[in-house]
């Protein structure tokens, strides 16, 4: 699949917050927080695309520490996805595109050339951290991380914002960090598993192991993985200029 050219993008067109994928033959896939909003629950509630015998099936539950796991409603972390199954179930992992982030932070918006599982992470993360009902007390820790930035960037921006968090008392840092891989761990693997049910191709249940990694990077050697963030950015300014 052909690149679609950055150069020709109109920042101004991106109007709301989320991620918008540009593919070369024109078509454009708008995974915001409004479509995500608006679809999730008619989606969910479509036997044509979600039929019951799917969400009987033992891996469609939800996750046995979620406080509403007895309910026979919507998992919360799965409401990014189900609007854009459709149209992203005709990619596969390493299709490339161009992803456009519209920052909810500061109205920036940010452009990459790059893969399609890696574009999604942004989905990913929005489910675990955003709509999961546990785990987004872990939100906080994602401040200013960009959804397009590779795993280890983004845990080297989560690693400093939990360390300011607990003002550096290793003691809790270390268990803050141990919970969330637990937790993040179980929920990834449990999107994985729904994913199967459900989707054709491999892209979303890459980008969620993708953010997986996130968490495995926070307990291997931190410090490595920030000494080479650092130095890749000073890298990548250095030959910029």
């Amino acid at each position: 699949m052909g690149d679609a050219k950055v150069e020709n993008i109109i920042l101004d067109s991106f109007v709301d917050e989320g991620l918008y994928l540009l593919f070369s033959d024109s078509t454009r896939i708008e995974l915001t927080k409004k479509n995500i909003e608006n679809s999730s629950d008619a989606f969910w509630q479509d036997p044509s695309r979600i039929t019951p015998a799917m969400k009987k099936a033992i891996d469609f539950q939800k996750c046995p520490f979620c406080p509403r796991k007895n309910k026979e409603d919507i998992c919360d972390a799965i409401r990014p996805v189900l609007p854009f199954l459709d149209k992203i179930d005709k990619y596969l992992s390493f299709d490339e595109v161009t992803a456009v982030y519209k920052s909810s932070q500061d109205g920036m918006v940010h452009v990459k050339q790059t893969t399609m599982q890696k574009a999604l992470q942004y989905v990913s993360i929005l489910s675990l951290l955003r709509y999961n009902l546990i785990l987004r007390r872990y939100w906080k820790y994602y401040y200013g991380a960009i959804p397009l930035m590779d795993g280890r960037e983004v845990a080297a921006k989560v690693y400093i914002n939990m360390y300011w968090y607990h003002k550096g008392n290793k003691e809790e840092l270390d268990r803050t960090i141990a919970q969330f891989k637990e937790e993040l761990t179980i929920s990834s693997e449990n999107q994985v598993k729904r994913m199967n049910l459900v989707c054709k191709n491999d892209v979303f249940m890459n980008a969620f192991v993708n953010t997986q990694v996130v968490s495995e990077f926070l307990t291997m050697d931190i410090e490595d993985t920030l000494k080479k963030t650092f130095e890749n950015f000073e890298q990548s300014y250095m030959h910029h200029y």
